[in-house]
């Protein structure tokens, strides 16, 4: 047998007509010359530089039909891209996105013949827990989720205008709801301030993680409100401060009808030339209210305090080549009094919390991560210490699975055993 080299390679069909007609017309010539005079040989020619002329009209139709292919993709990857800069000065909207892997949302033009950018996700999760109190019995729970089914709706309307709605539906919800709604102005490469408005999620924390399961920094101090925020995202450098009126107030203001809460937060992040493909990424963030959050938000009695309680975050996280390290630190910034969250009871409280991934990719579809988190003066509502391992295998495009192991320990000595598994799709 020869080998795959030293076979003749098989000519495509296409080549091999027109290597014959190319044989044809050149034998054509002498032919018409032979007989002239001969009214079917000049008919065969006339028809043979038809042919030829059709041939290449056909290659220019499908040359141009190529670039029209190419150049829609490049459009539906540019508005992707778009959608996804648009997204990137609302924290959960960015974050979902990121997490969700969404790599093919296309745009589709609406009639008033604005840039439409759909994308969304579907996540169904199983998990297994199992309490082991200090004091009592051991039990065990079980079950499945739709953990989130969600919908982005990015529109373009110009240059420099962008509106987004994201709809959400997690387990236990009544039904889907708005769970964001903003606009943007600006915020593009040749205008790289912006004004954001609308239903947000304002970054106290960036509470990145490459696990299945919220870290504890957000599951304490994420925050949703209608604010107000305006900023600056340079290549490496990102500004933003805003506002709005949270629930909770201080006592002396009630009834409380004026924005009352501010936040500000810097972040920068190198680009991966700088660094030899590495990239490195610090911010801080401050907030005059961190019991905005809405965890915390619910923890305070009539939704007043003495005095507001400041509250702050700062993040440091670092990618090169297969390894990702990201950790961050929330805080309140002064302790609230006695009797001011419910879950103190009598105490005086300072919640914090903190949390730290380190990832390895050694392949283009798989992520191991380990994680390692905590929070204090948070009593039985969330662990003291967490520590676990993820892993996550995007087996087809857009379809990925996960599988993770948690391990909390509480203040009072009760620990607790979750395992989560996770099939989620992007569009």
């Amino acid at each position: 047998m020869g080998s795959e080299l030293t076979r003749p390679k098989r000519l495509p069909l296409a080549k091999k007509i027109s290597i014959g007609l190319l044989g044809g017309l050149l034998c054509l010539p002498g032919m018409a010359q032979a007989a002239e005079l001969d009214p079917a040989v000049q008919a065969l020619v006339n028809e043979v530089k038809e042919l030829r002329m059709r041939l290449n009209q056909m290659e220019s139709r499908l040359e141009d039909a190529k670039k029209k292919a190419e150049a829609a993709t490049l459009q539906a990857d540019k508005a992707r891209m778009e959608a996804r800069k648009s997204t990137s000065t609302s924290l959960k909207a960015s974050s979902m996105l990121s997490k969700a892997q969404v790599k093919k949302a296309e745009g589709v033009l609406t009639e008033a013949g604005k840039r439409l950018t759909i994308a969304g996700a579907v996540e169904l999760e199983g998990y297994y827990e199992k309490m082991d109190p200090k004091n009592g019995e051991e039990s065990k729970t079980s079950g499945l989720d739709l953990a989130t089914a969600e919908v982005f709706f990015t529109a373009n309307i110009n240059d420099y205008t962008t509106g987004v709605i994201h709809m959400l539906w997690e387990e236990g919800d009544d039904g889907v709801g708005l769970d964001e709604g903003f606009i943007v102005l600006g915020d593009t490469e040749d205008m790289p301030f912006y004004l954001m408005g609308g239903r947000i999620y304002p970054a106290i924390g960036m509470f990145e993680s490459y696990f299945i399961s919220d870290p504890l920094t957000l599951e304490v101090f994420e925050t949703q409100a209608t604010a107000a925020e305006v900023g600056w995202n340079g290549e490496w450098l990102s500004i933003g401060a805003g506002l709005y009126n949270s629930d909770v107030a201080e006592i002396d203001d009630a009834p409380d009808d004026n924005i009352n809460t501010f936040y500000a937060r810097v972040q920068v992040e190198t680009p991966e030339e700088m660094l030899n493909g590495a990239v490195v990424k610090a911010g801080v963030a401050y907030t005059n209210n961190i019991a905005g959050s809405d965890f915390l938000r619910e923890q305070v009695p009539g939704d007043g305090l003495d005095d507001l309680v400041g509250g702050w975050s700062v993040m440091a996280g670092v990618e090169f080549g297969m390894f990702a390290f990201t950790g961050e630190y929330v805080a309140a910034l002064d302790d609230f009094k006695a009797g001011e969250l419910g879950f103190a009871g009598d105490e005086k409280a300072s919640p914090s919390a903190y949390n730290l991934e380190l990832a390895f990719m050694p392949l283009d579809k798989w992520t191991f991560a380990a994680r390692y988190e905590g929070t204090s003066d948070l009593y039985e509502e969330h662990p003291e210490h967490q520590y676990g391992l993820a892993a996550s295998w995007e087996f087809l495009p857009d379809t990925a699975w996960s599988v993770e192991y948690l391990r909390g320990e509480f203040e009072n000595d009760d620990t607790r055993d979750l395992v989560t598994t996770q099939l989620a799709v992007a569009f």
